[in-house]
């Protein structure tokens, strides 16, 4: 029988997490036929057991002998696509019911669109919601656009709130090994050649913990190394390029800044300083945006002065 739509969910080692995701699929509203590629990466936990106790013919479990990385385990799950629409989801997060409902209607709707993404609610380690954050809240107005330009330079796009037409998905496959971190390479693959719709509704939850690659990806150091691969392919090597050239240097800066802040936050101070010196050399005006200046000036000086003055500066002094 032939599917609507395929939803790929990643999962290594997600005993804690994974029924949640599935249950959250399996809850979705609609008359969308769709099929869960779960894909499990060799987890050494209970993932396999938990997995095995699902009985439900919309998932179908594919577990790879070997642990091969996130890239590799997302080309495997494309080459077995054959539905219109595919979904991508972590085993971490979780689909709001509506999800498919809304982000099927608006490609339906905008038959040129490469994807359609939207907004999601931010949950913690035990699920707890906290604040919620979306394309909107960058400055994506609503609606179909060309956002090619926008998302380079700022990744408004969270995962699993995206719908894409297997068409636009395959031209990113297969994704380069190792690049574990692919959710912005992919969707700007999409992007260099089709519209995108934004959606101001939230579809779905994102969780953040200690474990996810949103916070590994700061500390070992992965996030930037993607970070300047995916820039010089989509700034210096994309059909797109000439357009892009212009603003190339710009755009290099503010993502070293982007990077100094990440490692600055997690207190990686040497690294949050090479960053910062970086975006000076690209672009020098970027000492005039944000905290960039007081940072850079603190690292110098000495983190223990900055944090000093920064709490006498609360206190009133």
């Amino acid at each position: 029988m032939t599917t609507d739509v395929t939803i790929i969910v990643n999962v290594h080692n997600g005993e804690r997490y994974v029924a949640e995701c599935l249950n959250s699929v399996l809850a979705l509203q609609g008359s969308w036929t769709f099929k869960a590629l779960v894909v499990d990466d060799a987890s050494t936990d209970r993932t396999a057991k938990i997995l095995q106790d699902y009985d439900d013919p919309r998932l179908e479990v594919i577990r790879l002998a070997k642990n091969v990385g996130a890239a590799s385990a997302i080309n495997y799950a494309f080459a077995l696509v054959r539905s219109e629409f595919v979904a991508r989801i972590d085993y971490d997060d979780r689909y709001h019911p509506n999800f498919l409902i809304d982000s099927v209607d608006a490609l339906k709707r905008c038959p040129d669109a490469a994807f359609v993404c939207a907004a999601v609610r931010m949950i913690n380690s035990e699920g707890v919601p906290g604040a919620t954050a979306g394309p909107v809240d960058y400055g994506e107005e609503p609606g179909c656009d060309d956002r090619f330009v926008s998302m380079l330079k700022r990744n408004f796009v969270t995962a699993p709130t995206i719908l894409g037409r297997t068409a636009h998905w395959l031209r990113a496959i297969p994704v380069p090994i190792g690049m574990n971190f692919c959710d912005w390479y992919m969707n700007l693959i999409m992007a260099e050649a089709a519209p995108v719709v934004v959606m101001d509704k939230i579809v779905a939850d994102y969780r953040v913990h200690p474990l996810n690659m949103h916070a590994t990806k700061v500390r070992d150091g992965m996030g930037e190394r993607v970070t300047l691969q995916v820039l010089d392919r989509f700034l210096y090597n994309s059909p797109r390029s000439a357009e892009l050239a212009p603003r190339a240097r710009a755009m290099m800066a503010l993502h070293y800044a982007d990077w100094g802040n990440k490692y600055f936050g997690a207190r990686m101070n040497a690294d949050a300083l090479r960053c910062y010196r970086a975006a000076l050399r690209s672009d020098p005006t970027q000492c005039w945006k944000g905290r960039f200046i007081h940072r850079y000036i603190g690292l110098l000086v000495g983190r223990r002065i900055y944090d000093g003055v920064k709490r006498l500066a609360h206190r009133g002094y």
